[in-house]
């Protein structure tokens, strides 16, 4: 669920996306409004940048503040996924934006739904860092698509190594115990389940709490400080333990009542998790991955 905010698309912007689709073969796909295929990264591209401060959930479903945090919101033709808590730039990926001699490299976090293809839309602090923000909307700027960590963010930090030694300490019947090696220059560290951030820490440890019972999930671990988000540390799989049998479901949703992070519904045959305060968000629709997460069948 991307956050809605007002932009202007300059006449440079378009001709440039135009220029790069065509080098790309794929003008057709941008022109019917597709999604690109594969994200190209270390491809420089030229384009604009504008900057917003919204607070909310970015399409990557995880929460985002863009006037306190340094982001980036690129274009919807990105994105390839119908979920797009789940898309490839959800994992691990940042932008590289280069201008007026200064580079800084960010973190992929939510979706830009007016921009082009090479229009990137930066959170309020990180476009401060490259241009007054009086400036508006910015041409000219060059960027490319890279793993996380990689190249320099505003002056400092350089690329994070993936922690080492992640190891599930603990299961319940709904909850998993993680711990891993600290890394030094980290200033917190994001987890990922199934994919999908779902916690950021100051130390090493962290128990997910509000799965089903019997449910089995993948975690990973990634390093962060001022220049983004590093590479994720190889995986490890924890199963809950209890659930089959049906006898794991939790009270029905109900579209009458409000939701606050944190509360468990059952819907479909799955238990829900609450992300998000909400009334009447159907767990299962498109509309509200943001707002529920999947804590499988039940």
């Amino acid at each position: 669920m991307e956050s809605i905010r007002l932009r202007t698309v300059t006449a440079s912007a378009v001709l440039a996306l135009a220029a790069a689709l065509a080098i790309w073969g794929v003008v057709g796909a941008a022109t019917a409004g597709a999604a690109t295929g594969a994200i190209p990264i270390g491809q420089s591209m030229t384009g604009s940048m504008t900057f917003y401060n919204d607070s909310g959930f970015g399409a990557c479903g995880t929460a985002i503040n863009a006037a306190t945090q340094n982001l980036v919101a690129v274009s919807f033709q990105w994105w390839t996924t119908a979920n797009p808590n789940n898309d490839p730039l959800c994992q691990g990926i940042s932008v590289q934006v280069t201008f007026n001699g200064k580079t800084i490299t960010v973190p992929v976090k939510d979706k830009c739904p007016s921009c082009d293809a090479t229009h990137i839309d930066l959170s309020q602090p990180a476009f401060a860092q490259l241009a007054p923000l009086s400036a508006g909307v910015v041409n000219g700027i060059t960027w490319k698509f890279v793993s996380s960590g990689g190249g320099g963010g505003g002056g400092g930090g350089g690329t994070l190594p993936a922690p080492t030694g992640l190891r599930v300490t603990g299961t319940t019947g709904t909850s998993v115990g993680l711990s891993w090696n600290a890394v030094s220059g980290a200033t917190s560290y994001a987890v990922f389940r199934d994919g999908t951030r779902v916690a950021s820490r100051s130390g090493t440890s962290f128990t997910d709490t509000g799965l089903a019972g019997g449910s089995t999930h993948s975690y990973s671990v990634a390093s962060v400080n001022s220049a983004g988000t590093g590479a994720r540390s190889a995986p490890v799989s924890a199963t809950t333990t209890g659930g089959g049998g049906g006898s794991g479901c939790k009270p029905a949703w109900n579209p009458a009542t409000s939701y606050v992070p944190g509360n468990i519904v059952s819907y479909h045959s799955h238990n829900w998790t609450a992300t998000y305060y909400s009334t009447g968000a159907v767990p299962d629709a498109p509309s509200s991955w943001a707002v529920w997460r999947d804590s499988g069948a039940c």
